[in-house]
């Protein structure tokens, strides 16, 4: 044990010798990070609003008459130039579910003898026209929704007055709240986070542990150790626990940084979290020796390194969501291991953007592990430098 341990310890310090190394492994990781967050973080605040509303319209009859004034005021305020987005929507119970997700800001209800009671008022001079608004009690942007159209009501009062030769008609709205479900605010400095310490993770996996491994051999250091006692297992076990330590040096200062500088805690703290960043930590590791496998230059494990490394960062969604990318690139998301390891942190932190489930987002990484630990074992010979 206290041979293995010695082994580790001199790996490691033999590595961080290395600028690069220190430079690639923690420092730029907190680089990125504090560029991303202060870049990006305002465009994400919980307060962004756009300056439309979005509308669903419920209609339970077809408006006519002069009701059918109301109709033409939706759809002015709809219009390229108003301040509502509308959507027309069939029942009242799907415009509610939408409401409830956030999908809509409020809900107008336009019910069954709207039409009637206009003419009526108009005539008689007697009783309100009440249309129903459905707002989200507590959400500025559905109470802000809900009190423009009470305004805009008041114009349709104004026109039906005009139109009906001066006779006032009170239309009203009937204001009815809607609790929302319960739906974590976006924070860009939680959702880049992952995205960064899996970043940090791909750079020792894909880097530092098959360029010492390929090093080493080139170097003539494998063939030293070969006339000491330590054995194989010994060996990959301290270069495993190597680039385990060095993660996990990063990952304190990368929580650091974020804990006490940018003030994000809760998500990042849960033992869940925690666990998927270990998990992503052993895949990439099989990655980077089946990397180390394929080579047999410095020279070719640096760009198959540097090529990797930039699809799995990119393509992976570790800065921003990439299932929207057409199909002919898409297939590349569904293929790699980071899409499913960013996605798994951040369906834990309360997140979720992949179109994936629970069971593929540990299943498809587990494979990647098998797969690549099956083909490192296959040219452990040729990695070691025994042939």
């Amino acid at each position: 044990m206290s041979r293995m341990w010695n082994f580790t310890s001199g790996l490691f310090k033999s590595e961080i010798r290395e600028f690069q190394v220190m430079f690639w492994s923690f420092i730029f990781p907190l680089i990125l990070y504090f560029i991303l967050t202060s870049v990006f973080g305002s465009l994400y605040g919980d307060d962004t609003q756009g300056i439309s509303f979005r509308v669903g319209i419920v209609r339970e009859e077809s408006l006519s008459g002069l009701g059918m004034i109301l109709d033409k005021v939706i759809e002015d305020i709809s219009s390229e130039n108003g301040p509502f987005v509308k959507k027309e929507y069939g029942s009242i119970d799907e415009a509610l579910i939408d409401l409830k997700e956030g999908k809509q800001d409020i809900v107008l209800v336009i019910p069954e003898g709207t039409s009637a009671k206009i003419a009526s008022a108009a005539v008689l001079q007697t009783g309100e026209v009440a249309l129903r608004v459905h707002y989200i009690s507590g959400k500025d942007s559905s109470s802000i929704a809900s009190n423009v159209l009470s305004e805009i009501i008041d114009e349709v009062n104004l026109e039906i007055r005009r139109q009906s030769g001066g006779e006032y008609v009170d239309v009203v709205t009937e204001a009815k709240t809607v609790s929302a479900r319960e739906e974590k605010p976006f924070d860009y400095r939680e959702y880049i986070f992952p995205g960064v310490a899996l970043m940090m993770i791909l750079s020792v996996a894909l880097f530092n542990s098959p360029i010492g491994l390929i090093q080493y051999r080139v170097s003539g250091v494998n063939k030293k150790l070969y006339t000491t006692p330590l054995k194989p297992l010994e060996y990959f076990a301290g270069h495993f626990a190597k680039l385990i330590f060095t993660m996990l040096i990063s990952l304190t200062l990368l929580y650091l940084t974020a804990i006490f500088v940018y003030n994000v805690r809760g998500p990042i703290l849960d033992i869940r979290f925690i666990l998927t960043l270990l998990f992503s930590m052993v895949v990439t590791i099989s990655f980077g020796l089946m990397i180390a496998s394929f080579s047999k230059k410095l020279s070719t494990v640096t760009v198959l390194g540097q090529t990797l490394y930039q699809l799995m960062m990119f393509l992976g969604g570790l800065y921003f969501p990439v299932f929207h990318l057409p199909w002919g690139i898409r297939w590349l998301v569904y293929a790699l291991p980071t899409t499913y390891l960013v996605e798994l942190s951040r369906r834990v932190m309360g997140y979720q953007f992949a179109p994936v489930s629970l069971f593929w987002l540990i299943l498809v990484p587990i494979i990647w592990t098998a797969f690549s630990t099956v083909i490192f074992v296959i040219n452990f010979k040729k990695v070691m430098g025994y042939e």
